[in-house]
């Protein structure tokens, strides 16, 4: 049975933290949880999507240098500082409250190169700011709908050119629309030329973007399909879903040749 633990407001909508069991929960004003996470594990990730949206740790042969635009309760920072101790780990938030609900109600993680930044996304990332980072996530979503830079061929240049040459760009997209959602994903494919692998989340209408600021890494996606057993072990996670999506999703002639 559900317990409310908080409910308050951002301004713009909404906020509700619950507890069942050891689960809690944020939501935007709904019953779509936006953040999930055990109290006892906080770094075990709760949400199916979360979890496919690792796959790009797939994809990158060492990342040290990560961004989550969008905080929500702090599930996916749990999981980074948990498996990356000594990585830099930068998070990007714009509305304070929802800062101040993931570090009084989802013990947000607290250490040296673990960084919260309040600021609007688009923003951040047209700073002048040399930083360039290994892997990047985006999950920014308002109550029932994706938020608005997601629509934004610029927003998604912008977060290409905060990336290493060699860098992986993670994406949460709802499809539950299809007018917005394919909305969403031509901006993606215009920011990226097309760079990009796509992944349906097994029984649900979030779809993972994988986009890429060169070429599509073919050399990291065979190694990741060779080494499946040690990444499944490091990470705890079950990537042969997610590696077989993209196998079923892309049997194009430049990619087939990497998946047996």
């Amino acid at each position: 049975m559900q317990e409310l633990v908080f409910s308050g407001h951002t301004g713009e909508y909404p906020l509700l933290v619950t507890d069942e069991d050891t689960l809690r929960s944020l939501r935007f004003g709904s019953q779509e949880q936006q953040s999930c996470i055990d109290l006892r594990t906080p770094w075990v990730l709760q949400l199916a999507y979360t979890r496919w949206m690792m796959t790009a740790l797939l994809l990158h042969p060492s990342p040290e240098k990560f961004l989550l635009i969008g905080l929500g309760g702090g599930a996916m920072a749990h999981f980074l500082v948990h498996h990356h101790p000594e990585a830099r780990i930068d998070a990007v938030e714009k509305d304070e409250q929802v800062i101040r609900l993931a570090r009084g109600y989802f013990k947000l993680p607290v250490r040296d190169g673990f960084n919260v930044i309040q600021q609007d996304a688009l923003s951040f990332l047209q700073t002048s700011d040399t930083s360039r980072y290994h892997i990047a996530f985006v999950d920014i979503f308002t109550p029932g709908a994706m938020a608005g830079p997601l629509f934004l061929a610029d927003f998604h240049r912008a977060a290409l050119n905060r990336l290493s040459s060699d860098g992986v760009l993670a994406i949460n997209l709802w499809s539950g629309d299809k007018r917005l959602y394919e909305m969403a994903h031509q901006a993606v494919r215009a920011a990226s030329g097309g760079r990009q692998l796509r992944l349906q989340v097994r029984k649900r209408s979030n779809v993972i973007l994988l986009v890429f600021p060169s070429e599509i890494p073919k050399k990291q996606i065979k190694e990741a399909q060779t080494n499946l057993h040690r990444y499944q072990q490091r990470y705890q996670l079950d990537f042969s879903g997610s590696l077989k999506r993209l196998r079923r999703a892309h049997r194009l002639a430049r990619l087939t040749s990497l998946f047996p």
